[in-house]
């Protein structure tokens, strides 16, 4: 379906912009809000690719139909294995992408603090000349708001991963819809076992994935092939002995017409 146009000032200057990219709401809602912000021109996506990791939430190849599907080229800045300062690899990034593509706005998807930290993107753009910010649409957003919105501006999002103690299987694949986010409400309500602090409803301790199939921006929509049981994952960075997390198991992804 043709997309709406991005809502450019005519009068006013814009500054070129690029949209971090997992593939998930929060990047997709970040995307619809900077495409309607008239001091901006959105020219493309970005990802940040560790070398040799393999993302199982959010697969590059599910991105690259992403972008296809938004007429959007997206970027892979490759941070080389072994890289001990992280940082200076990411700034090398936005260096290149300012310098090449001349983009001084860099566009996330964040909401909030990780870990009390200061937000990475921001830290690593202050320090590269000609970006001139990070801008932070959803910053300490309503959780219920962002996935009412998600329902409101007709996404179609899954659950890509979920993880235990508040999520179970049966939540890998299931699209977000009202009547889905006031069952994520109540487990919101719940303490969970072990001490785990209760569902943050927009996913931000990384209780779970997601991942777009459509939306107002995209001309076509992703349609994936899925086997019937998830994957569960074992030993991943992070994954506490006992906690059970689980992908979707993609057999083969396409674009529809």
């Amino acid at each position: 379906m043709p997309r709406e146009a991005q809502h450019l000032s005519p009068s006013s200057p814009r500054s070129l912009a690029v949209v971090s990219w997992t593939g998930g709401k929060d990047c997709n809602l970040a995307l619809l809000s900077a495409w309607r912000n008239p001091t901006l021109e959105v020219i493309g996506l970005v990802v940040f690719v560790p070398e040799g990791v393999d993302f199982k939430a959010h697969p590059i190849r599910i991105q690259e139909l992403q972008a296809t599907a938004l007429s959007l080229p997206l970027t892979k800045i490759k941070i080389p294995k072994g890289a001990t300062d992280y940082k200076a690899a990411y700034m090398k990034g936005m260096r290149e992408l300012n310098v090449g593509l001349g983009v001084e706005v860099i566009v996330t998807g964040d909401m909030d603090l990780v870990d009390g930290m200061p937000n990475w993107m921001e830290e690593c753009a202050a320090e590269v000349e000609g970006i001139k910010k990070v801008e932070l649409p959803l910053w300490r957003a309503d959780r219920v708001a962002c996935l009412e919105r998600l329902v409101a501006e007709s996404f179609s999002v899954v659950f890509s991963c979920v993880k235990s103690p508040w999520l179970d299987k049966e939540w890998i694949g299931m699209e977000i819809t009202p009547e889905v986010i006031e069952e994520m409400k109540e487990i919101a309500k719940r303490n969970p076992p072990g001490g785990a602090l209760p569902l943050d409803l927009g996913g931000e301790n990384g209780e779970y994935h997601s991942m777009v199939l459509n939306g107002p921006l995209y001309e076509h929509g992703v349609h994936l092939k899925c086997e019937a049981e998830p994957r569960e994952l074992e030993g991943q960075p992070g994954q506490e002995a006992g906690a059970m997390w689980w992908t979707l198991k993609i057999k083969d992804a396409s674009l529809s017409p």
